[in-house]
């Protein structure tokens, strides 16, 4: 009876080295790479992480081939950027001149927001100044009493 449990035993230690070896990158390091990374396929501009064609599935494995390697984020970025040039990053690298595509939208935004705020305000008249208003005018006093005994005259 022990024959067969030590059997069993040693075809299941054996079979051990025989299963695939887990890979060391997880998939979510793949899919951060590749959501900075356009697939090539020819489709519309879609991202690799979002893509279903067989080029998006060959750049996911070569991926994680280069993550398993130890390349970093940067190194692959400049990989693919070598091979299909800066077409191929899903958002412009935040250096040199591309600042200003990351920067220049809020500050149009900002100064839309207080040209607003200006016009606003020197349309309703409220830049700080003395307004006369109609009650305070001397001719609008005299037009507003005779409009009040006008309005009496009505009356009677």
């Amino acid at each position: 009876m022990r024959t067969p449990k030590h059997i069993f035993l040693l075809l299941l230690v054996g079979s051990v080295e025989f299963l695939p070896a887990e890979s060391a990158v997880e998939w979510e390091d793949v899919l951060s790479v590749t959501e900075n990374i356009v697939c090539t396929c020819g489709c519309p501009t879609t991202l690799v992480s979002a893509c279903s064609c067989h080029r998006a599935e060959e750049m996911n494995r070569e991926v994680e081939t280069l993550l398993t390697e130890g390349s970093t984020n940067r190194e692959i970025y400049d990989h693919y950027v070598a091979q299909f040039g800066l077409e191929v990053l899903g958002a412009p690298r935040m250096e040199g001149f591309n600042i200003v595509g990351w920067f220049f939208p809020f500050l149009v935004l900002a100064l839309g927001g207080c040209g607003v705020i200006v016009g606003y305000r020197y349309l309703k008249g409220d830049d700080g100044a003395n307004v006369v208003t109609p009650t305070t005018s001397p001719i609008n006093e005299k037009y507003h009493s005779e409009i009040q005994r006008e309005i009496a005259d009505l009356d009677t």
